[in-house]
């Protein structure tokens, strides 16, 4: 599937309207007024419920697209975990069960990442959001790049009735009035950025609590806790997607569903995880 947002149509003259000399002379060719009529676009996708390593493998070639500007300017991997537990690099021992068979018991993995920020239980229900796009060619730092993705998330919040805010002691968060609704975890390599963005829409929150932030004594909330009913997954994904895009400055956007590389390895699931709706109290 295909969707560009506010696509403009150019005609012929608009490009070769700038090139000069007749046929018999060299032609000289402004190429800075040329990049000017030039549509920069994001490439975004969805892909469903996909395990950590496979989406990692795509994220990594997503990097390598970006980095060489070959095909990609801009790509965000829009998708949802099995139950799996992440471990940020800005994570203690006191975020994880003092067991690891308390994790084995519930069929949840653990990976640890390059990525800052807290231990995070992915599940059912909570959409994940992977960013990469080059810094320099956004014009930003890397605190403004984090503050774009907390706007994002605020917007999109919203968009569903929901009061989020940011606080300045905590950029890895965005809060609403029961707790944190959304993680944010970045790396940023040479001016790329990878990772990004994990909203709870409608996972289990007696699960999210018993991991990272949880274990601190830090609140969790979702957006299903925060509006006390149920959130359509399909409206945040939209609403998300296009706040990410209008902060990153990437108005024009072409959606995918899947990707030819993506190879998905199939996850057992827990019982507890089927119905996550049931459990956002």
């Amino acid at each position: 599937m295909l969707r560009s947002r506010n696509f403009v149509r150019h005609s012929p003259s608009d490009y070769f309207g700038i090139v000069t000399g007749s046929l018999t002379d060299f032609m000289t060719i402004d190429w800075e007024a040329f990049t000017n009529h030039t549509l920069t676009t994001a490439e975004v996708r969805l892909l469903g419920m996909v395990d950590v390593p496979s989406v990692l493998a795509l994220q990594k070639l997503m990097v390598h697209e970006v980095r060489l500007q070959s095909r990609t300017n801009a790509a965000i991997l829009i998708c949802e975990h099995p139950p799996t537990v992440t471990v940020g690099e800005g994570a203690t021992l006191l975020e994880l069960p003092s067991s690891p068979r308390e994790l084995e018991s519930r069929l949840i993995a653990v990976h640890k990442l390059h990525r800052d920020g807290h231990a995070i239980l992915h599940q059912p229900g909570q959409l994940a959001a992977y960013i990469v796009v080059s810094l320099p060619e956004c014009s930003m730092s890397v605190d403004e790049y984090r503050s774009c993705l907390q706007r994002a998330v605020v917007k999109t919040c919203e968009e569903v009735q929901v009061v989020a805010s940011i606080q300045p002691s905590d950029p890895t968060a965005v809060f609403g009035r029961h707790g944190v609704v959304a993680e944010i975890g970045i790396h940023v390599d040479n001016g790329v950025t990878s990772f990004g963005i994990f909203l709870n829409v409608s996972p289990r929150l007696d699960e999210a609590r018993e991991i990272g932030r949880g274990m601190l004594g830090q609140k969790l909330s979702s957006l299903n806790a925060e509006r006390v009913r149920p959130t359509q997954m399909p409206q945040v994904r939209s609403a998300l997607i296009q706040h990410l895009c209008e902060e990153l400055g990437y108005p024009d956007y072409h959606l995918h569903t899947g990707h030819p590389f993506l190879k998905r390895t199939r996850t057992l699931i827990h019982d507890k995880f089927a119905n996550p709706q049931s459990t956002d109290e």
